[in-house]
């Protein structure tokens, strides 16, 4: 399980949730997160334990910073959401739609 943080998150966010002052001192090699005494923490503590008790096997959080070199890990995981139903078109079918569209208006 990955939690991408990005360089220009809210610091109050991240010093409620990783109690350090900022993105760029958050430690990446630490495991999951720490055990804070405030309601944001415990929020998202809960949505971490929520996903874990969905799956069927433990998932170990791997905290990412944007830049970091674990980004380009992460990226290799994402993929596209191609929606609930046929009718909805993907980034590249859409941008293929268009530009057959375009075409069509300037022939």
């Amino acid at each position: 399980m990955f939690l991408w943080v990005g360089q220009s998150v809210n610091n109050q966010w991240v010093e409620s949730v990783f109690g350090v002052p900022s993105p760029a001192h958050i430690d990446p090699d630490r495991p999951g997160l720490p055990e804070l005494d405030n309601a944001l923490n415990r929020r998202v503590h809960d949505v971490i334990d929520h996903v874990r008790s969905t799956r069927p096997r433990s998932m170990r959080l791997t905290v990412v910073r944007q830049k970091d070199k674990l980004e380009v890990v992460l990226r290799q995981f994402l993929i596209e959401d191609r929606g609930h139903t046929e009718l909805q078109m993907s980034y590249v079918d859409f941008l293929c739609h268009i530009h057959k569209e375009i075409r069509n208006q300037l022939s």
